[in-house]
C-alpha cells in the first residue's frame, strides 16, 4: 500500500491536511504561534525541539480565559510572603513536550523584573514559580504563555499524581541498586570463591539482604496488586510475577540457611524484581504523561455565584444550591442547573448538551436548561428551578470511564500457572523417587519455578505499549488507558457524534476571500469585535483571522455593545462605528450584493463584507471512514442536532439511513450504544451529552475541546482537526498485538527449553541469572523489529492523490488511473 507523504506542520510536526489554507501549517493556531516566535526572535525554540512532535495549537487556546482563580491564588501567595517577600505557587501547565518548551517558558519568565525562580517539570506537566511579591504580574505571565499555546491551571490533583509517580521512580531506583548489590556479591561465588574465605559468609549475607530489600520495596507492589485482584475473583498478570518472586526468594533463603549453593537465587530475585518494576514504570509513565498533558477538567466548577436579596454576590457550592436561588452566570460559563432567565435577554449555546451548534436567544421568563453556556459578552442572571443533584449536568458529571479488559486473559494465566506448578511438583517428585534426595528435588522444583517467571512478558509488553503510544502521539493521539490496545482489537463498530467530532466545533467560513480582501484596519476592527465573543459566528471569524494578530495583542471587549439576537457594535477612538451581525440589522448605504450572506460586517453604514458559513467535516473524514469500512467496521452516527444537518453529514460519509439518528437525548444515545454494543463498539464524542454513551461503549475517544470534560473520561484523546488517525489507531493496535504474540511465542519456547534443562537437573543459579536478562533483551528486540517492519502511515491521503493525478492529466502524461 502506498505510504502517505503529506507535509508536516512547521510548528508542531503533525501532518498538514490537504484543505489547510496554508500548506506550511496544520491549523491557524500553529501559524499564529510560529509567526510570534519568529517575530520576537525566539526561533531557537525549534532548534531545541528537534524532531519532537508538539501538540497542535487550537485557536480556542488563544482566546481570552477566565483567570479569576489565578488572581485569588496570587493574592494568597503574596499575602503569605509579605511585602517584598518571596511568593511561591505551583501550577499545572498544558502543552509541555520538550526542552524547547522549558527554554521558552524561562525566556519569557526572566524578561520581566521581579521574577525570581522557575522550575518546570515537563514529564509532570507542572511548574513551580517564585517571584517578589508585588513586583511581578503572574496572571500577565500566564496570558503571555497562552500566546505560545501553553495553558496554565491550578495544580489540583496533579500534585498527588506526581508524588505517586515520583515515589514509583524512587522504588525502581532502589530496586536497581539492590539488584546490582545482589549480583556483585553473588559473582565471586560463581567465579570459584571458596567457602572458607574470610568474607564469604558476609557476601552471602549482603546478597540475601539485598534480595530481601528488593522483595520488600519492589516485590510488594506486585504482591499487593495480586492479592487485591484475587479478592475480586480476577487472575491478573501480577499473580505469576508475585508468585515467581515469592518462590525464588523463599527457595534462596532456605538454600542459604541450609548451606546449599544450588538453591541460592538472590541475584536472580534482585534482577527480576528490577526488570518487572521497570516495565511497569514504563507502562504507567506513558499513561500518566498523557493524562497530565491536559489541565484538570474545568468545565463544571464546584461553586457558582449567587445573588442575595440585597444584590450582594456570594460563592455557593453546587451541592448547596436551592430552588429559587438567583444565579449569576458570567460570559463563557455553564449554567449548572436548570432555571428561568431573569435578565432581559441572553445568548446561549446548547451545543454541549444536545449537539445543536447554532446559538439560541432567550428572553426573560424563558427556560434555561442545565448545561447551557452563556456565549454573550456580559453576565446573565437566572433563577434556579432545581437542585444540583436533580440536574442533568450532575448526572453527566458523575459518570466515569472504565478500564476494561487486560492484555493477558485470566484463562491463559490460569493455564500457565497450573502447568508450571504441576511441572515443578512432578519434576521434584520424580527426582526424589529416583533416590537423589530432598535437596536435589527442591533444586529442580525451585529452578522450574524460577525460569518460568514471565520476565519477557513483564518487560516486552510495556515496551510495546510505549512504542505504540509514541507512534500515535506523532499524529496527535494520546492514550489514557493502558488496556485500550487489547480492547481496540475487538472493535467492529465505530459510533460518531456529529458536532465537534465529525464536524468542526465551529462553523467554517465558506468565503475566506472576504476576510483576506479587507484592509488591515478593517481586519483589526473585526478581530477586536470577535475576540471576546463566544458566538459560533465570532469563533469562526476568529479562526479565520488567527495568524494576522499582532504579536502581544490580547482580547479586549471594552466598548463593544451586544444587541441580543442581532449582533455586535463597536465605536472606535476615531468615532467610526463598526458592526457585525445579521444581514439587514444595520442600514447600509450601498446596494447589498446578490449573493446571500449569514452575517454582515459594516463600518458607518458601509457594507465591507458578507460572510457565509457552513458546517464542515473534519479534514479527511471521508477517507478515514472509507478506510474503516475497508477494515470491516460498521459506521454509525448519533447526534442531538437537527435531522436535516445529521442527514447531510451522513450522506457525505455514506452512512446508511438505518445507521444514523438525530435529535437524541444523552440517555437515548447511551441506550442505543448499549443496544448495539457486543463488546465491539468504539465511541467518539466531545460533549457532556456523550458521557453516558461513552460508558456504554467498549472504548471511547474524544477531541480536545478546551473544556477538558470528556477528555478526562475517554480512553484516548486527540489534538488537531484531522480524523486521519482513526484507521491508524486500529492498525497500531494490530501491530502491537502482533508484537505481543511474537513475544509470547518466544517466551513459551524459551520456557520450554529452560524447564527442560531444570527437569534434567542442569539449571544452576548462574545459568538462570544469565538467561533471564538475555531473554528479556531478545524480546525487546522482537518488539522493536515488529514496529520497525511497519513504518509510515497506513491511511492514504486520497485528496492529495487526486490532486497529483489531476496535475498529471493536465501535463498530458497519461490517463487517470482507475
Amino acid at each position: 500500500m502506498k505510504h502517505d507523504t503529506a507535509p508536516t506542520c512547521q510548528h508542531c510536526g503533525t501532518p498538514v491536511p490537504p484543505q489547510a489554507l496554508d500548506a506550511r501549517f496544520c491549523c491557524a493556531g500553529c501559524a499564529y504561534v510560529h509567526e510570534l516566535l519568529v517575530t520576537e526572535g525566539l526561533g531557537k525554540f525549534y532548534e531545541l525541539r528537534g524532531s519532537t512532535a508538539l501538540s497542535p495549537v487550537a485557536p480556542e487556546a488563544l482566546r481570552a480565559r477566565d483567570d479569576e482563580w489565578l488572581q485569588e491564588q496570587v493574592a494568597a501567595a503574596e499575602a503569605a510572603a509579605g511585602p517584598g517577600g518571596t511568593a511561591r505557587l505551583d501550577l499545572a501547565v498544558q502543552g509541555l513536550t520538550c526542552v524547547g518548551c522549558v527554554w521558552l517558558m524561562e525566556k519569557v519568565f526572566h524578561s520581566e523584573p521581579g521574577a525570581m525562580h522557575l522550575d518546570v517539570h515537563v514529564a509532570r506537566g507542572e511548574a513551580h514559580v517564585e517571584w517578589q511579591a508585588g513586583e511581578w504580574d503572574l496572571p500577565a505571565y500566564a496570558r503571555r504563555l497562552q500566546q505560545f499555546g501553553y495553558l496554565v491551571g491550578p495544580a489540583g490533583d496533579q500534585g498527588n499524581s506526581s508524588v505517586q509517580s515520583a515515589g514509583f521512580g524512587r522504588r525502581v531506583g532502589l530496586c536497581g541498586a539492590f539488584a546490582m548489590n545482589a549480583m556483585a556479591f553473588s559473582l565471586p561465588g560463581y567465579l570459584g570463591m571458596r567457602q572458607d574465605f574470610l568474607f564469604a559468609s558476609w557476601f552471602d549475607i549482603i546478597a540475601a539482604c539485598s534480595a530481601t530489600l528488593s522483595v520488600l520495596v519492589g516485590g510488594s507492589y506486585f504482591m499487593e496488586r495480586s492479592v487485591n485482584s484475587l479478592r475480586q475473583g480476577i487472575l491478573h498478570m501480577d499473580t505469576p510475577i508475585a508468585l515467581g518472586i515469592a518462590l525464588a526468594w523463599l527457595g534462596s533463603m532456605a538454600g542459604w540457611l541450609a548451606g546449599e549453593a544450588g538453591l541460592k537465587y538472590f541475584d536472580f530475585v534482585g534482577v527480576f524484581v528490577f526488570l518487572m518494576l521497570s516495565g511497569r514504570w514504563l507502562q504507567q509513565g506513558m499513561v500518566e504523561r498523557n493524562r497530565r498533558r491536559l489541565l484538570a477538567a474545568s468545565a463544571v466548577p464546584g461553586w457558582v455565584r449567587v445573588v442575595g436579596p440585597e444584590g450582594l454576590e456570594r460563592r455557593t457550592a453546587l451541592q448547596d444550591l436551592a430552588v429559587g436561588d438567583t444565579l449569576l452566570i458570567p460570559s463563557g460559563s455553564i449554567c449548572p442547573v436548570g432555571g428561568v432567565l431573569t435578565s432581559t435577554k441572553g445568548s446561549l449555546s446548547l451545543e454541549w448538551i444536545n449537539g445543536e451548534s447554532a446559538a439560541v436567544d432567550r428572553c426573560a421568563g424563558q427556560a434555561v436548561p442545565s448545561g447551557a453556556v452563556n456565549i454573550g459578552l456580559g453576565s446573565v442572571e437566572m433563577r434556579a428551578t432545581e437542585t444540583w443533584k436533580e440536574s442533568l449536568l450532575c448526572r453527566l458529571n458523575a459518570a466515569t470511564g472504565q478500564e476494561g479488559s487486560r492484555a493477558v486473559s485470566s484463562r491463559f494465566l490460569a493455564g500457565y500457572l497450573t502447568v508450571v506448578l504441576a511441572l515443578g511438583v512432578i519434576g521434584a517428585g520424580a527426582w526424589w523417587l529416583s533416590g537423589h534426595g530432598v535437596v536435589t528435588a527442591l533444586q529442580v522444583m525451585i529452578s522450574v519455578f524460577v525460569v518460568s517467571c514471565p520476565c519477557a512478558l513483564g518487560v516486552a509488553v510495556p515496551f510495546a505499549d510505549d512504542l505504540a503510544a509514541s507512534r500515535m502521539a506523532r499524529l496527535g493521539v494520546f492514550v489514557r488507558a493502558g488496556s485500550l490496545w487489547a480492547r481496540l482489537l475487538k472493535v467492529h463498530k465505530v459510533v460518531f457524534d456529529k458536532t465537534g467530532t465529525l464536524t468542526m466545533e465551529n462553523p467554517v467560513l465558506a468565503n475566506p476571500a472576504e476576510v483576506t480582501g479587507m484592509t488591515p484596519e478593517a481586519r483589526k476592527a473585526l478581530r477586536k469585535i470577535v475576540s471576546s465573543n463566544l458566538h459560533p459566528v465570532s469563533r469562526s471569524l476568529f479562526d479565520a483571522l488567527g495568524p494576522d494578530a499582532a504579536p502581544g495583542e490580547t482580547a479586549d471587549a471594552t466598548g463593544i455593545e451586544e444587541i441580543a439576537g442581532q449582533g455586535l457594535r463597536w465605536t472606535g477612538l476615531d468615532g467610526r462605528v463598526w458592526a457585525l451581525g445579521r444581514p439587514g440589522w444595520v442600514e447600509v448605504e450601498v446596494e447589498v450584493a446578490t449573493q446571500p450572506a449569514d452575517a454582515w460586517f459594516t463600518c458607518d453604514g458601509v457594507l465591507l463584507a458578507g460572510f457565509r458559513f457552513t458546517d464542515s467535516l473534519r479534514p479527511e473524514s471521508v477517507e478515514a471512514c472509507e478506510a474503516l469500512r475497508d477494515r470491516g467496521c460498521k459506521l454509525y452516527l448519533l447526534s442531538g442536532d437537527r435531522e436535516a444537518k445529521v442527514a447531510a453529514v451522513a450522506g457525505q460519509l455514506h452512512i446508511p439511513v438505518t445507521h444514523w439518528q438525530a435529535e437524541m437525548t444523552p440517555e437515548g444515545k447511551a441506550a442505543r450504544v448499549e443496544q448495539m454494543n457486543q463488546e465491539d463498539t468504539l465511541y467518539l464524542g466531545d460533549g457532556a451529552n456523550d458521557v453516558l454513551a461513552l460508558e456504554a461503549a467498549l472504548c471511547a475517544g474524544s477531541p480536545v475541546t478546551g473544556r477538558n470534560f470528556l477528555e478526562h473520561r475517554a480512553d484516548f484523546y486527540f489534538l488537531g482537526n484531522c480524523l486521519r488517525f482513526m484507521p491508524e489507531l486500529l492498525q497500531m493496535a494490530g501491530v502491537r498485538s502482533r508484537a505481543v504474540r511474537r513475544v509470547l511465542a518466544f517466551a513459551l519456547a524459551y520456557n520450554a527449553v529452560a524447564v527442560a534443562l531444570s527437569l534434567a537437573g542442569w539449571m544452576s543459579p548462574l545459568l538462570a541469572a544469565v538467561l533471564m536478562p538475555l531473554s528479556s533483551l531478545v524480546t525487546l528486540g522482537v518488539v522493536g523489529a515488529t514496529f520497525r517492519g511497519r513504518s509510515g502511515v497506513f491511511v492514504r491521503n486520497r485528496t492529495q492523490e487526486r490532486r497529483e493525478m489531476e496535475q498529471t492529466m493536465r501535463r498530458g502524461v497519461g490517463p487517470l488511473p482507475i
